[in-house]
């Protein structure tokens, strides 16, 4: 139908051009009218072109060929379906009217030009506002921006016209003026009036156009709209029995319906459909109106479907000429929505059904030859209604459209089936709909393979990337994760160029995709995936790095590498949000927490190098928290509640000021307003403290601290002693760390940060921190007014400090001294009161004291205040570690008989009143079945000490002794503790290495590093690892991209989200860990939309829980072989063979007995630790053994008659 128009046409150039100049001059306008109105706005282009070029085209008309390219050109942008397409015909439209008026400055069109170039502007506001309901937030808010600047320069045209024609309206007397005696006159005032009330209709509309550059619904949207409502009723009062009038009131009409008034709506089209005007412009109004009126009839609210046929079809049997043009194309679009709806209410006959439907398809396909902006939206209807129409029919699909439009309708469907699941409440209902959420998934996913089956060269690509979309997605809800993710990632790599926002969706997908499959992954094994969601991650920011998924990509990732220990990485990426982003301040923060979790890691390990960047890391973490804080404090009111992260943010930065000896600054930072740390983590009194958040007892006794460190190094012991009243209150409370323990932990706080600064080779601030503290403690230990707090707290202090001083022995043992006094007047209290210590804190006091005791070299006192400790907590693995390490340390004191000590630390020994020291050799198998049996990781560190202690001991014994037999002991020992051992963390792994290369090297041979069991995932990810590290974010996508590393999905795993926050330490721990456990309030963010219309909220959702397996009932005999895996058998089995496979039996004919994991574990310590002599018993007793049960089972077995047993 389209050619043979095309080719009318172009016939009636051809006639154009011969006939006579006289009908030509008069034919010339309207023709090229017509052809804009038909929507054939290329043919008049090239039209345009024609006469242009004819040198027999009259001057008038060659003059105003730029001024009518100019309008044709406005027209055609309407029709297309690119913003960026859009934009370049606007653009070269205004171009074509600057020609106008350069060329004919003087032509009665010129005034009319500049007006025109108003309209082409206000067009360009309205594709701005198009790019913003595609776009992401960030583009969204430009788009906007952008769209409110064009509204106001069209405003500024049109207010100087509007000037410029109110003068020249009122030039005229405001008396009657006869047409017929003064003709020229009266045409000129009406000319005047005309082109005054076009100038306010032109201002009403850029208010009505700048209402749309606002989100519907919002404040400003329906505040403009009012706005313009009032404007156009202005107009249509004044001009009301004009059609400027007439226009007016129907805008007026049309912001009333978008506000959500159809009823006043309605009736302000009623009211103008009624006026009796028979004229061309008024029929012309009319059309519009019912267009509009159809709209509001065809809304959710009304669902008045049938009197919108009956109106559309009525409107179309009188207008067949018209129904072409864009408002036919409008009316015949309501039509086709209209009876698709009706179809589907609920009660319409099959028959009646299927009638309709097939009216609604060929309506929407006649919608679809046009292009403009129902192309799309009729391109959709036309694959639902032929899925509907086929599918009623039975069979699968036989074409790309019916499928594809199936797949789309079961993906509308799939969020009711998802709420069921969530609603179901036993596990039994739980199950039942899981089963059939993936059943129907199961089926949509087949759907939509047919669809890309189907596609041809014909079909549309834009709707072939959707499919695939579809499919990605549906994958995504069965977990078929890898599937998802591969999909998802083809789809961004290779879209066709309108698809760059499902793309973008796609490789978001692939992102929750592999995220998933890390999730189901086995732990080992998770190294995979993550290098695939690094790819992703940098996929995303490289190609999309504007959008606001990229940024989102941007945190994820830095949050992967948060969770897995790499948090230099995590703050490389977290830093590379734009300052653009809205997600920048929060991302600055999280850098500076990473940088600092990475610098406090960096410095608390016990390897003499560190990397070269660690103090760019602290420089950094102060950078980005300086910059986050600013800004977060910038946006919150002085008034509004402080957020979490904020004062998370704060404590960092006053610890970071702390360590640089600052600290007046670290007061001002936790303590000054707006959002002062302390009135954040402040809780009335008596009021109960919350597991988890800033109010928590673990943040507030770190607040505490930080504050009672910074008073101490200020030397203000009032505000100090009040600092330390504030950190008991908060630690006693209901649900707080004991004062004991929160006391031992700020201890070993102290010795964290000296530790730190002797690994930056601070001397002077170790001196300094050393002076102040002793200061504060002196003073404090000469004050009667001591409680149990203070005293713990001195003598914890001074413990710290003299672990801090290990490199001068002298130093430290003064600090011991002192802590054991400290600790001996709490014993000296409790013993004259009998209620000092409070709750079962003796034994903590107790044990504190023989540290202090050991420390100092007063051994045998140390040995007898354990004593009755040991008898009473014969089985507390830290009672029996600190009697063993008593005894390592007196042996090498060289106090008394000390060889024979060593043996005694290894082996255990019974002190007075029947108490047993167990040694290390018997706590290193208890903790060894005690991690395996329970799985505590807490008890690991203990293990790997007690490990140590053993063959450290064992070695300085054979040394002690010259005895080469313990040193091939010794050595023996680490090489089987190296080869049971899997899982070892780098320290430790190279804590053990140095020792076996030392006793190496005490036996006179040349050392070599003792060998690290690996399993293959686990050297494949080391390698992976290494990589990674020495790559940047930038070129690491490519060379992920190309390792093939395989890995199978796990059936079921871990539902626990990727993106979880890292557990929060002790009390000690930084504030950079605590960070990541808190959960930051929700981001001011509009929901994400996809192109698919599937909804994906910003931050990729925990997966759906694993699909239950259905049970499956063994295949008969009789079913088909698999002739792929398995191999004829010619012959029966032989007996042999079939005793082979049968379950393997021990000598009494019971089947052999299956290990636990707990039990091999504890099978292997135990091997262990035993000697090369025990060993070598062992399986010389397991060979008896073994020949003894054959012999039996010989002797036992049937015989042929005449064989005698000794045959």
């Amino acid at each position: 139908m389209r050619l043979f128009h095309f080719v009318s046409i172009l016939s009636l150039f051809t006639i154009l051009t011969f006939v006579t100049p006289s009908f030509a001059e008069e034919q010339y306008l309207e023709f090229i009218e017509g052809l804009r109105d038909k929507n054939y706005h290329d043919t008049a282009l090239d039209y345009l072109n024609q006469i242009e070029a004819d040198k027999e085209t009259p001057k008038e008309i060659r003059e105003l060929i730029p001024f009518e390219r100019a309008m044709t050109l406005m027209m055609f942008s309407r029709t297309q379906k690119l913003p960026q397409d859009q934009e370049e015909t606007l653009n070269q439209a205004l171009a074509q009217l600057e020609l106008f008026t350069k060329q004919s400055p003087n032509h009665p069109k010129a005034g009319t030009a500049n007006t025109e170039r108003g309209k082409i502007i206000l067009e360009k506001a309205e594709v701005e506002v198009r790019k913003a309901q595609t776009s992401d937030q960030v583009k969204k808010k430009e788009a906007q921006t952008a769209a409110r600047k064009l509204v106001a320069q069209a405003r500024a045209i049109f207010q100087k016209a509007y000037n410029l024609h109110e003068k020249t309206w009122k030039s005229f007397p405001a008396t009657f003026i006869d047409k017929q005696k003064e003709p020229e006159k009266y045409a000129a005032r009406a000319r005047a009036e005309i082109q005054f009330m076009s100038a306010q209709l032109d201002l009403a509309q850029c208010t009505y156009e700048e209402a749309q550059t606002y989100d519907r619904g919002s404040a400003d949207f329906n505040r403009l709209l009012k706005k313009a409502s009032e404007e156009y009723a202005k107009i249509h009062e004044r001009y009301r029995s004009q059609v400027g009038g007439l226009y007016a009131r129907m805008w007026q009409g049309k912001c009333f319906e978008e506000q959500g008034e159809l009823g006043r709506a309605l009736g302000i089209y009623n009211e103008l459909l009624g006026h009796p005007g028979k004229s061309q412009p008024i029929k012309q109004l009319k059309d519009n109106i019912l267009q509009f009126r159809l709209i509001c009839l065809n809304d959710e609210k009304k669902k008045d479907y049938q009197l919108v046929i009956n109106e559309a079809e009525q409107w179309l049997k009188e207008n067949r000429s018209r129904s072409r043009t864009a408002i036919g194309q409008g009316i015949t679009w309501e039509l086709a929505r209209a009876q698709e709806a009706l179809a589907n209410v609920e009660g319409t006959k099959k028959s009646d059904q299927e009638r309709i439907l097939r009216q609604a398809l060929t309506n929407a396909r006649f919608v679809n030859a046009f292009r403009g902006k129902y192309r799309d939206v009729s391109r959709l209807m036309v694959g639902r209604l032929n899925a509907k129409l086929q599918g009623n029919s039975g069979g699968d699909p036989q074409d790309f459209e019916t499928a594809y439009g199936l797949g789309q309708d079961r993906i509308k469907q799939t969020k009711s089936l998802k709420d069921k699941v969530a609603a179901a409440k036993s596990p039994a209902d739980k199950k039942k709909a899981q089963v059939e959420l993936n059943q129907y998934m199961e089926e949509t996913a087949r759907l939509l393979k047919i669809a890309l089956r189907l596609a041809d060269g014909k079909t549309d690509p834009k709707e072939l990337d959707h499919a695939r979309f579809l499919l990605c997605y549906t994958y995504y809800n069965l977990r078929r994760s890898y599937e998802c993710a591969i999909l998802g990632e083809y789809i961004a790599n290779n879209h066709h160029k309108d698809s760059a926002q499902i793309a973008l969706d796609a490789a978001y997908l692939a992102l929750a995709g592999f995220l998933q499959a890390y999730n189901d992954a086995p732990k080992e094994q998770r190294y995979v995936d993550n290098q695939h969601m690094e790819s992703i991650c940098n996929l995303i920011a490289t190609k999309w790095p504007d959008s606001d998924r990229a940024n989102d990509a941007r945190i994820q990732l830095g949050n992967i590498y948060s969770q897995t220990d790499r948090p230099a990485e995590a703050a490389k990426w977290y830093s590379q949000v734009p300052k653009t982003a809205p997600q920048y301040v929060d991302a600055q923060i999280r850098a500076g927490q990473a940088y600092w979790n990475s610098y406090l890691t960096a410095m608390s390990r016990r390897s003499e190098t560190k990397p070269g960047e660690v103090n760019e890391w602290a420089k950094l973490a102060e950078k980005h928290l300086r910059t986050g804080i600013a800004a977060t404090e910038k946006s919150v009111p002085p008034t509004a509640a402080t957020p979490e992260n904020l004062t998370a943010a704060k404590t960092s930065l006053a610890q970071i000021a702390l360590n640089n000896g600052n600290y007046q600054e670290a007061i001002d930072i936790l303590s000054k307003d707006p959002h002062s740390v302390l009135k954040a983590i402040h809780l009335a009194k008596g009021k109960k403290r919350p597991a988890k958040g800033v109010q928590s007892s673990d943040f507030a006794n770190l607040v505490y601290q930080l504050q009672l460190r910074a008073y101490i190094g200020l030397q203000q012991i009032d505000l100090a002693r009040k600092a330390m009243n504030q950190l008991e209150e908060s630690a006693s409370g209901t649900g707080g760390e004991s004062i004991t323990d929160m006391y031992r932990q700020l201890g070993e706080k102290i010795t964290e940060e000296i530790e730190r600064l002797k690994a930056a080779g601070d001397t002077k601030r170790i001196d300094d921190v050393r002076k102040s503290l002793e200061t504060f403690l002196t003073d404090i230990f000469k004050r009667k007014d001591q409680t149990y707090g203070s005293l713990v707290w001195i003598g914890e202090t001074y413990y710290g400090m003299g672990q801090g001083a290990s490199e001068n022995p002298a130093i430290a043992r003064g600090y011991f001294d002192k802590a054991a006094a400290a600790f001996e007047e709490i014993q000296k209290r409790q013993d004259a009161s009998g209620d000092f210590i409070p709750g079962n804190f003796q034994v903590g006091i107790t044990l504190r004291l023989v540290n202090c005791k050991r420390q100092q070299g007063e051994f045998e006192e140390a040995l007898k205040l354990i004593t009755p400790v040991l008898k009473e907590k014969d089985n507390s693995p830290e009672v029996q570690f600190e009697a063993a390490s008593i005894l390592q340390d007196w042996a090498g004191s060289g106090q008394g008989d000390s060889n024979k000590k060593y043996l005694e630390a290894i082996n255990g020994m019974e002190l007075e009143g029947g108490a047993l020291l167990r040694g290390w050799a018997y706590l290193t198998r208890i903790l060894q079945t005690s991690i395996a049996s329970t799985g505590r990781d807490d008890l690991k560190k203990m293990y790997y000490d007690a490990q140590y202690n053993k063959i450290e001991s064992r070695r300085k014994y054979g040394i002690a002794i010259n005895d080469t037999k313990e040193l091939e002991k010794a050595k023996l020992e680490t090489n089987v503790f190296g080869q049971i051992s899997v899982d070892l963390p780098d320290d430790v792994w190279e804590r053990f290495n140095q020792l076996y290369r030392q006793i190496q090297t005490d036996m006179g041979e040349d050392p070599v590093d003792l060998e690290r069991r690996q399993t293959a995932t686990e050297t494949v990810a080391a390698n992976d690892a290494k990589q990674l590290k020495t790559e940047s974010p930038a070129n690491t996508q490519q060379k992920v991209a190309q390792q093939s590393a395989a890995a199978a999905e796990a059936p079921g795993g871990s539902n626990t989200m990727l993106f979880l926050a890292v557990i929060v330490l002790g009390i000690g721990g930084a504030v950079a860990f605590y960070f990541f456990g808190l959960k930051p309030g929700k981001k001011a963010r509009p929901s994400y939309q996809l192109a698919s219309n599937v909804t994906m909220p910003s931050e990729i959702p925990a997966p759906p829980a694993p699909a239950p397996k259905t049970s499956r009932s063994a295949s008969p005999k009789s079913a088909m072989p698999n002739v792929g895996t398995e191999k004829p058998r010619t012959k029966a089995e032989p007996e042999k063979e079939k005793r082979k496979k049968a379950p393997e039996q021990s000598g009494t004919g019971k089947e052999k007995r299956k290990l636990t994991p707990e039990q091999i574990a504890a099978r292997k310590a135990k091997l262990a630790q035993m000697s090369p002599e025990e060993i070598a018993a062992r399986k010389a007793a397991i060979a008896k053994k073994k020949a003894a049960q054959a012999k039996q089972q010989k002797q036992s077995r049937p015989r042929p008659e005449g064989e005698s047993k000794d045959a």
